[in-house]
């Protein structure tokens, strides 16, 4: 009896067939059945496992970069806090535009109390920058050095933010000095005064 007569007789009694046969063709279906599995799920599994070894470096380094913007975020936080902070503060320093007027009075009263004699007080234009405004004063006062450096004091310790620019000192006029040799040494004053306000009123 041929193979294909034993296959025939499988198909129509197994009974009939030789146990060989028989055994032959369980091992042929079972290895069919192991090759498909390894073909469709083995194959496809190393296949992704080699792509999640190659992207793990990668990986790695993305969770390294998260990990750590996750430790430094609490201090972003605090320093932007800190920031908006100080923004605020020196906010509330700058005058506004109708404080001005104001401001250059004080400012030209604290060359009388501290004792100067102000040859020059002279407000300029504004002048715009990004987000505020400059108002420069030219002065030229006259004092005691130390008249001087007390009035320099005083501008730095006003609420609203002022500051000094471009000083120039020089000895007074020797002439009048010699008028009064036992009076202490005056000195000229040139410099530019600055103060500033904010333009939030004007951007809105």
């Amino acid at each position: 009896m041929s193979l294909q007569d034993d296959l025939n007789n499988l198909a129509e009694d197994p009974s009939v067939v030789p146990l060989p046969v028989k055994i032959g063709v369980i091992l042929f279906i079972m290895g069919l059945i192991l090759f498909l599995g390894y073909k469709l799920f083995i194959v496809d599994d190393i296949a992704q496992q080699k792509a999640v070894q190659l992207k793990e470096p990668q990986l790695l380094q993305d969770l390294t970069i998260k990990q750590k913007r996750a430790v430094l975020l609490p201090i972003y936080k605090t320093q932007l806090a800190e920031m908006e902070l100080s923004f605020k503060s020196m906010k509330n320093q700058l005058p506004s535009k109708t404080e001005i007027p104001d401001l250059i009075l004080d400012i030209s009263g604290t060359a009388l109390t501290n004792g100067l004699t102000t040859e020059i007080f002279e407000p300029k234009p504004e002048i715009k920058q990004e987000f505020y405004a400059e108002k420069p004063i030219k002065i030229r006062v006259i004092g005691t050095y130390n008249q001087l450096g007390s009035f320099a004091s005083a501008i730095s310790d006003l609420p609203r933010i002022v500051t000094l620019h471009n000083i120039e000192l020089y000895p007074e006029d020797i002439d009048k000095a010699a008028l009064n040799s036992n009076a202490p040494t005056k000195l000229v004053m040139n410099a530019e005064i600055k103060t500033y306000r904010y333009l939030e009123e004007e951007t809105e």
